[in-house]
């Protein structure tokens, strides 16, 4: 049931919302059936494991041919200079602090 307080009598809207479990209805019948099954649910962070993607490894610097203005995407962008209208030629390097 919708509450603004999180418990039995809260008003049902507003900004700041959460929610209070309504003993008998429909979601308690259906989590208790599910729990008696032996069902188990195992939360755990997405981060938890997961290894910081290093920067820059899949981008190509690119720069302006007339004004030397660099930008960084990916290997296959086609980048054109927004003061030149030049296109923007892509350099060996794969560090983007180079």
């Amino acid at each position: 049931m919708p509450s603004d307080t999180g418990l039995e009598g809260g008003k049902q809207t507003g900004q700041h919302m959460t929610h209070d479990m309504v003993a008998g209805g429909a979601f308690d019948l259906a989590a208790a059936e599910l729990l008696a099954t032996g069902f188990q649910l195992n939360w755990q962070s997405a981060a938890w494991g997961a290894r910081p993607r290093p920067k820059g490894k899949n981008k190509v610097k690119y720069t302006c041919p007339t004004c030397g203005q660099n930008a960084w995407a990916k290997p296959e962008a086609s980048l054109v200079c927004g003061d030149c209208k030049e296109e923007m030629e892509a350099q060996a390097s794969l560090d983007p602090m180079a």
